[in-house]
């Protein structure tokens, strides 16, 4: 019976946020990594509202978590996908009811940003359109109780600027995506990791011809790394796969 429950409601997530993927993936990547770092200068006293896992969607609609559990710059974040049937407006409207907390409105060309704190926790609504009565999107959560220290890898070069650090745990294992930039063109860049991860005891796998793109195993986990040209330095970012 365990079994075939988890198996379903693995299915039922795969189903809902298969086609939201890269939506979501804005939203974590752009408002959350933005404001995870900095609190608010000031917030107001509001009722609490629901939690993330009471919120209720207007009949019809389709919704399921992420994954089981989310980090952002190592904070624990929960991030919830959705398709339903009515219009942006409308919706707002609604998790706004739900959500008394959600009063920061930011209109950008593509989508709709709606967020605010409770406590130490920042929620941020995206929504987006996708017909005349039709709105996918996101709700995520971030709890901001305090900023940790996220350890840098000893291959890592100096003068590496953090830009990123999410991370997804599911049954399949654990895969993180860190971003840094680095005054070091992408060609010398590509060299020096070479060496250190030599060093660190990962093995070389594959490469690519221009040298942009490794890939690098040791124990059971795997390395994914792209290197980008970026303001006459570079973009380094590096995925990580732990079982």
């Amino acid at each position: 019976m365990t079994t075939t429950t988890n198996t379903t409601q693995r299915q039922r997530r795969r189903t809902v946020s298969g086609g939201l993927r890269p939506l979501t993936a804005g939203v974590l990547l752009g408002c959350m990594a933005v404001s995870s770092v900095a609190w608010p200068s000031g917030r107001s006293a509001v009722s609490p509202g629901v939690t993330l896992n009471r919120l209720r969607f207007p009949e019809g609609s389709r919704h399921d978590m992420l994954a089981d559990r989310i980090w952002l710059h190592g904070l624990p974040a929960q991030v919830l996908v959705f398709d339903s049937p009515v219009a942006v407006p409308d919706l707002i409207r609604d998790l706004s009811n739900q959500q008394p907390a959600l009063v920061d409105l930011n209109v950008l060309p593509d989508q709709i940003i709606l967020s605010g704190w409770v406590d130490d926790m920042q929620w941020v609504v995206q929504l987006q359109a996708a017909g005349p009565s039709h709105t996918v999107g996101t709700v995520s959560t971030l709890r901001m109780n305090s900023i940790p220290g996220l350890a840098t890898p000893a291959w890592l070069p100096q003068g590496a600027i953090p830009r990123l650090d999410l991370a997804v745990q599911e049954k399949g294992g654990k895969v993180s995506d860190r971003i840094w930039q680095l005054a070091l063109s992408p060609a010398r860049l590509g060299r020096l990791l070479h060496g250190a991860l030599r060093r660190e005891g990962w093995v070389f796998e594959t490469e690519t011809e221009s040298g942009a793109e490794q890939s690098w195993a040791q124990a059971g986990e795997r390395l994914q790394i792209s290197l980008t040209a970026l303001d006459g330095g570079s973009a380094l970012h590096v995925r990580r796969w732990t079982p």
